[in-house]
């Protein structure tokens, strides 16, 4: 059974850490099946050459902790093709947080990050 797609040429950054490597990437349904040179042909078939090919982009600076309570794509990010998140990366986040520290923790993410209260307590439970 032929793959979906595969992506043919590409310079590979695989999310290891590793060498970029230059591969081809077969793709059935949502889940990548294949890697490598020997990959048979595609139902669909898209020239990766020149390009990097890259299974999605690490955000390591965000300040989504509280937006990721009511906002499922954390968008903008999600339509830059990011695929992962770093939460809490000035120092300072929401979870964990004793009970009794909730309002402290709202009353110091105003000051520091200017997030309205208001929205803080929205989505802080």
């Amino acid at each position: 059974m032929p793959a979906d797609l595969v992506i043919r040429g590409g310079l590979l950054a695989d999310g290891t850490g590793g060498a970029l490597r230059h591969a081809d990437v077969a793709v059935v349904g949502d889940r990548i099946t294949e890697v490598g040179h020997d990959i048979s042909k595609g139902r669909r078939e898209l020239n990766a050459d020149g390009r990097r090919v890259t299974p999605g982009f690490v955000d390591p600076h965000t300040h989504y902790d509280g937006q990721a309570t009511w906002d499922p794509l954390m968008a903008p990010s999600a339509h830059h093709g990011v695929t992962s998140v770093a939460m809490g990366n000035c120092g300072v986040g929401f979870a964990p947080v004793a009970p009794d520290k909730h309002d402290w923790l709202i009353a110091m993410m105003e000051g520091v990050e200017d997030i309205p209260g208001t929205a803080l307590h929205e989505g802080l439970q």
